[in-house]
């Protein structure tokens, strides 16, 4: 009776429901019944939400991100070669597609756990094309950005890169007190707001209220104190960026403040801020973070390195997405922008107090290269791009060069101007892949010296710099030269003995020059004898890169950051060459060189190579 009675009080599943219930040592009584675990301790429990909040504060957890949500629908079951080029897969194991090209097969992407990536990670294959062995080729990640129907690549391939440690004052400051009381006192521009001549094109300034970086447009509401300087600093940018757009008709009523405020709140600016310091290796290193300082940069940076920030914060399937609420801004930004870079210009104050709004600018178009629209495209590349490049060829910019006993500062400038030099040429030199745009700043131009390494630019002290700078070999390579010698037809032993010293950063570099040699030889009309060149300097590359990866230690090679894909565009450079010498180039648009300012000529390009045995996956 006691059993009986037991088994009464205890049933083994719901009367109403038949599903079996979950006992306390988290194992189900009836087998094949789905269980709600924690993704970090394993813990089973009974309905998912319990599980999911349980995550949340799971002892075990750490650092790691929850798994995605699961959305509501069919459930994709393409393979991860299918998936990569999006066609149709039967979801067989292995699938027809695969088995008809001697694929391998795997279904490893469908995997939300982040735990299971690192061993699900399939080894590059050795013989195919590229000296890929020990890092990603990167065409995947390369054929998703040329595809115009996607959207927000970039954000999530920023989204997945670790994370640094090595921080600035802007990351390392604690937030100022906030307490949400009023102020004790009266703004008195609140009273004589109604005696302010609209038209009087001064600024007003308060002391301990507004900073020298500027202030709001004539006319335009004072804004209240707020409580802390970043967001004193935040309130004068929105009501700047509102009077910028009551000024132009063609953005007049664009700019939602309320949208503005709740987005770039202080807060949320300082974790954009931290987010885009930590994954700098990314793309654009061109801050130097360890006196970098959010409260002292003028705004234009402010909002450059708050909305690029907010595109490394890209959650997919979060709501709301602060990379989906900021490009929501582009259109007010990006001319915001360069309008105070033109102002600068026009007072000619010297370079030195250029730099930062030269910093905002080449940020703004790394953003507005990610936007897959073709207007903004042709925008930015059009109207933006020749402005700040003329700065840097006014300036000699491509020309700067480093000297061995420079101080802490002067090294600094120096490496931030070569910096901003070095990445416009390398975004010019993609977008001369992209969408078939003649480079704006020439190869012949590049003659400076190279960016230095991480090592010495993270360097957070002067007694730290020089300490690195004497145990560090200082590059004094020069862009022009290197290529030359990729190209020449003698490339001797000691030349390649130089050659080899190169990092994967540079050689990063040198697959973007490419780019514009492919372009003029073809758009010229140049006989095929004068491609033998390319093709030996593509394969002297080739051979460089296993020699760089295979120098650079395992545990740094996760911070190449957007350089790993650098294989990926010599192997396309080679397939554009290759193709552009035969007759088949005729029925493909993107080889009569015609700038069309979007990625779908050359996506249609690639589509086509996928058929062959030597597209690396």
């Amino acid at each position: 009776m006691v059993s009986s009675a037991s088994n009464h009080l205890a049933p083994s599943e719901c009367p109403i429901c038949q599903l079996p219930f979950v006992d306390n040592g988290g194992q189900s009584p009836r087998l094949g019944v789905r269980q709600h675990q924690c993704p970090f301790c394993h813990k089973s429990f009974g309905r998912v939400d319990g599980a999911r909040r349980h995550a949340k504060t799971c002892p075990q957890k750490g650092n790691q991100p929850l798994p995605p949500l699961a959305r509501r629908g069919r459930k994709l079951r393409a393979c991860t070669q299918c998936s990569r080029v999006k066609v149709q897969c039967d979801g067989r194991k292995p699938c027809g597609r695969c088995s008809s090209r001697s694929m391998d097969c795997s279904y490893s992407w469908l995997c939300s756990d982040p735990s299971h990536r690192q061993s699900m990670a399939e080894p590059v294959d050795s013989k195919k094309p590229g000296p890929g062995r020990g890092v990603d080729l990167g065409l995947p990640f390369l054929l998703r950005n040329l595809d115009s129907t996607t959207q927000f690549e970039n954000e999530r391939d920023a989204a997945r890169q670790p994370e640094s440690s090595v921080g600035g004052p802007s990351t390392r400051m604690s937030p100022e007190s906030n307490t949400g009381e009023p102020v004790a006192f009266i703004d008195p521009a609140l009273l004589l707001s109604n005696y302010i001549d609209p038209f009087l094109d001064t600024y007003l300034k308060l002391d301990g209220v507004y900073d020298d970086s500027g202030a709001g447009a004539p006319g335009s509401p004072v804004p209240i104190v707020s409580g802390d300087t970043l967001g004193r600093r935040l309130d004068l940018l929105s009501h700047e960026l509102e009077a910028y757009s009551l000024r132009k008709p063609k953005l007049s009523g664009s700019f939602q403040r309320e949208s503005f405020q709740s987005l770039f709140t202080s807060e949320n600016v300082r974790g954009f801020v931290i987010a885009f310091s930590r994954k700098r290796h990314y793309q654009l290193p061109i801050i130097h973070w360890p006196t970098f300082d959010i409260l002292k940069a003028p705004l234009p940076l402010l909002l450059s390195v708050a909305m690029m920030g907010a595109a490394y914060s890209h959650t997919p399937g979060a709501e709301p997405d602060p990379a989906v609420q900021a490009r929501a801004f582009h259109s007010i930004s990006a001319p915001y922008i360069f309008s105070k870079l033109q102002k600068q210009i026009d007072t000619d104050s010297g370079f030195e107090n250029l730099i930062e709004y030269c910093q905002a600018a080449l940020l703004m178009i790394g953003l507005g290269t990610w936007v897959k629209d073709q207007e903004i495209r042709r925008t930015f590349i059009c109207k933006y791009s020749p402005k700040l490049i003329r700065v840097i060829r006014d300036h000699h910019l491509a020309q700067i060069r480093h000297d061995d006993d420079e101080s802490w500062p002067s090294f600094i400038r120096k490496e931030l101007k070569i910096r901003l030099a070095s990445w416009s040429f390398y975004i010019d030199c993609l977008a001369t892949l992209a969408i078939n745009h003649p480079s704006l700043l020439l190869l012949s131009e590049m003659c400076g010296q190279s960016p230095c390494s991480a090592r010495i630019w993270d360097a957070e002290t002067e007694e730290d710099f020089h300490n690195r700078k004497a145990d560090t070999l200082v590059s004094s390579h020069c862009l022009v030269d290197q290529m030359s010698e990729l190209m020449s037809d003698d490339w001797t032993e000691p030349r390649h003995l130089i050659s080899s010293q190169l990092s994967p950063y540079h050689l990063h570099a040198m697959s973007c020059a490419f780019m514009p040699v492919i372009f003029n030889l073809h758009s010229s009309k140049f006989p095929d004898s004068h491609s033998a060149a390319l093709f030996r300097a593509l394969d002297r590359w080739d051979l460089l890169w296993a020699i760089a990866i295979k120098q650079m230690p395992e545990d740094e090679r996760k911070w190449l950051g957007v350089s790993r894909n650098s294989p990926g565009l010599v192997w396309l450079s080679r397939q554009i060459l290759k193709a552009g010498q035969t007759s088949e180039a005729k029925k493909w648009r993107y080889f009569q060189r015609i700038p069309s300012y979007t990625t779908s000529d050359v996506f249609e390009f690639v589509r086509s190579l996928d058929g062959e045995q030597t597209y690396p996956v």
